[in-house]
């Protein structure tokens, strides 16, 4: 029998050890498995006998499994998850994106891919990027235009700019039909779509900072001649 530190394992060494005790006493057990509701006498009433074991109502040595304990607050955080997005009015380009959500799936797009990605699927699939339009809400823009004169939108980068011509016809020719929806180009399970993307997002260079560097203030001569010194 294996004892490692595992859930539950308390349980079966409790059982081993009682059986163990039964057969000191010259009393043999056998375990058997029998489905339930067979109508068997006996085995309705080992069905509730083992339902009364475990009711909360019932005191015993066990504690309840960490398996079970860890299913039981994952369901209930993933339902709290679930009521808060669908009850909350923000995230409106991410719906837009991604109408499977809230899902599990979003957490594999993201942890399959390196840091410097990851933070560029992020501004596709929120629209909080360096585009014009929201660096304009973030006063690090004075307008929200594109470079072609159009409003400067995730979408219209990927799909629409004429800039990116070349490009985008590169990647019409690895993701095909995917071009046409852009909940497939941003929430698809296909991780070859998903890295042409990037990889065209990452060519635009559109998602990097385009904020003026502010060179700092040079002190004048006059200051600097008259600077201590020191001896």
């Amino acid at each position: 029998m294996n004892l490692a530190n595992k859930s539950g394992q308390h349980i079966i060494y409790a059982i081993h050890k009682a059986v163990r005790y039964l057969q000191t006493q010259n009393i043999s057990v056998s375990l058997q498995w029998i489905p339930r509701h067979c109508d068997n006498p006996g085995n309705d009433t080992a069905d509730r006998l083992a339902k009364e074991a475990v009711d909360s109502n019932n005191s015993h040595p066990f504690h309840n499994l960490a398996a079970g304990d860890r299913r039981f607050y994952h369901e209930n955080i993933l339902t709290e998850w679930e009521n808060e997005w669908k009850g909350s009015s923000k995230g409106k380009h991410l719906r837009q994106i991604d109408s499977m959500l809230p899902s599990k799936h979003t957490r594999r797009l993201y942890d399959s891919l390196p840091r410097n990605r990851v933070y560029l699927l992020s501004q596709l699939r929120t629209g909080h990027s360096w585009l014009a339009t929201y660096a304009k809400t973030r006063r690090f823009h004075d307008d929200d235009k594109c470079k072609c004169g159009a409003k400067e939108t995730v979408v219209h980068v990927l799909v629409d700019c004429p800039k990116l011509r070349d490009l985008r016809r590169h990647l019409r020719g690895k993701i095909g039909d995917n071009f046409n929806n852009i909940s497939a180009m941003l929430g698809s399970k296909d991780r070859e779509t998903l890295n042409a993307v990037l990889d065209f997002a990452e060519a635009s260079k559109r998602f990097f900072s385009r904020v003026p560097v502010r060179a700092r203030p040079r002190e004048s001569s006059q200051g600097a001649s008259q600077a201590p010194t020191r001896h």
